[in-house]
């Protein structure tokens, strides 16, 4: 199967990824990833009706590579 290939793939109305048969996510920008990647980057986060990527047995388990990373706190100056 060729993942790159758009006549097998579903393109999500709401934020525009395409994720082909076997699952693979094709964002707009950097590698591919995978559904698990998508929720926690992103549609988790969706509250509009029509995102494809809301079924747990389809995205997986999450891991802690799946999220961005927390940036660390910055100190403001004192007034």
């Amino acid at each position: 199967m060729n993942s790159n290939n758009p006549e097998n793939s579903q393109v999500c109305p709401i934020c525009g990824v395409s994720i082909a048969e076997d699952g693979q996510v094709n964002f707009s920008n950097g590698k591919p990833g995978t559904r698990a990647r998508l929720y926690a980057r992103v549609c988790q986060y969706t509250e509009k009706p029509g995102c494809i990527n809301r079924e747990p047995e389809l995205i997986g388990e999450l891991t802690s590579q799946d999220g961005y990373k927390s940036g660390e706190d910055l100190s403001m100056p004192s007034p």
